[in-house]
């Protein structure tokens, strides 16, 4: 009897043992006490999303939050949805253009810099890099209709070579692009014979002293040059003299554009009706009226027929330093036999290092000549040419040297 009884009980030792080593719960590996001994201890199953280890009773860890946005192949997130402006035209909600912005903005009634930042850049603020790339603009807050908007820096312009059946698209730097034109708005350059030859603003047919838009004004025009009912003259008066920089000769006179207006009626005693149709700011007795050209387009440059050298002697808008886009004035003309879309090069030698309330251009003869410049030829006078700085890699100054080479 004792002895089956010692059977039964080995039997039932041994099904505990093989229970207890094919048991389903997982089994993690501690260090037992101070000898380090591994020991195989038995711990449910962590629930999912909580690491390390867990007990019966723990609080479960907060769910997982969505995952980002896959990053391309650049590592960069990807944008998704749409980036809408405001058109202010027509006062509705459109899609911002796609691709690069074009070289140029014709602005329309409604246009501002932080509008044309916000459509072509998708950032309204962006509009003072704007601004810095139209010197033309002399006050951000006022753009006119018809003005000519750079969109991108000088020099940016980039061309895209055509792919050949072997190898795909690729950029390739051009050249840097030159002005298209220049529209003057409020400054102007007469000679002396045209300050002679324009008509002067004797009245007005309302009871004002300050004329602006709309308004009609009385001009007296001189017998040798009547006005022409349905022409538009520029309204300007001077503000200051031009003389040559190194002979002192009179060359003509800076004038502040104050407007233009519209020839209605021509009596017999030389008085002419005028309306105002544009208004820069207030308009006197007194202002000269006469044709003024207001607008430059740069033309195709022309082969030069003969060696020229002249002296830079002024700029459209009084500034010291000269760049690329600025108007300038040179002391040849149709007499010295320049024509339209001659170049000429500005050159200077000496240091390169210029103080900054250094007077007059550098001419040290013991240096070689340098081109800093260069100037295409957009309008002719007699002794007078006006030109347009299409590139320049330092600042010009009045008084510089220019050539125009032969064959050039």
């Amino acid at each position: 009897m004792k002895r089956l009884l010692l059977v039964f009980g080995l039997a039932l030792m041994t099904t505990d043992a093989q229970a207890q080593s094919t048991s389903n719960l997982p089994s993690t590996e501690t260090q037992s006490g101070s000898q380090g001994l591994p020991t195989t201890q038995t711990q449910p199953a962590p629930p999912p999303g909580q690491q390390g280890g867990w007990y019966p009773g723990m609080p479960l860890p907060p769910p997982a939050r969505a995952a980002a946005a896959a990053p391309d192949a650049k590592g960069e997130k990807k944008r998704t949805g749409l980036d809408i402006t405001e058109d202010p035209d027509v006062g509705e909600v459109s899609m911002a253009e796609s691709g690069p912005p074009p070289d140029t903005h014709v602005v329309v009634k409604g246009d501002t810099l932080w509008d044309l930042s916000a459509r072509y850049y998708r950032n309204a603020w962006g509009w003072p890099k704007l601004w810095s790339y139209n010197p033309q603009i002399t006050n951000p807050h006022w753009i006119y209709p018809g003005d000519i908007v750079r969109l991108s820096a000088p020099g940016t312009a980039v061309a895209t070579a055509t792919p050949t059946p072997n190898e795909g698209p690729r950029r390739i730097q051009g050249m840097p692009r030159g002005p298209n034109g220049v529209f003057l708005r409020q400054t102007g350059f007469v000679e002396p014979g045209e300050l002679k030859k324009a008509g002067t603003i004797v009245g007005s047919k309302e009871e004002k002293i300050m004329l602006g838009t709309l308004d009609e004004a009385y001009v007296g025009f001189p017998k040798e040059k009547p006005f022409q009912v349905g022409e538009r003259y520029t309204i300007y008066h001077p503000t200051f003299a031009v003389k040559h920089p190194v002979t002192g000769k009179l060359l003509g006179h800076m004038v502040e554009i104050l407007g233009e207006g519209e020839v209605r009626a021509v009596t017999n005693g030389h008085i002419a009706r005028v309306t105002v149709i544009d208004s820069i700011d207030p308009i006197e007795r007194g202002f000269l009226v006469g044709p003024l050209r207001r607008q430059f387009k740069v033309v195709p440059p022309s082969i030069n027929k003969s060696d020229q050298i002249g002296v830079v002697v002024t700029t459209m808008q009084p500034r010291d330093l000269i760049g690329t886009e600025h108007i300038v004035f040179l002391d040849l003309g149709k007499s010295e036999g320049v024509e339209i879309g001659n170049r000429f090069l500005v050159t200077r030698r000496g240091d390169g290092y210029i103080p900054i309330l250094a007077k007059g251009p550098v001419d040290d003869k013991r240096f070689p000549r340098e081109t800093v410049a260069e100037i295409i030829i957009v309008d002719l006078r007699e002794h007078l040419a006006t030109g347009v700085v299409t590139k320049s890699t330092k600042e010009t100054r009045v008084g510089d040297r220019v050539e125009a080479r032969r064959g050039f």
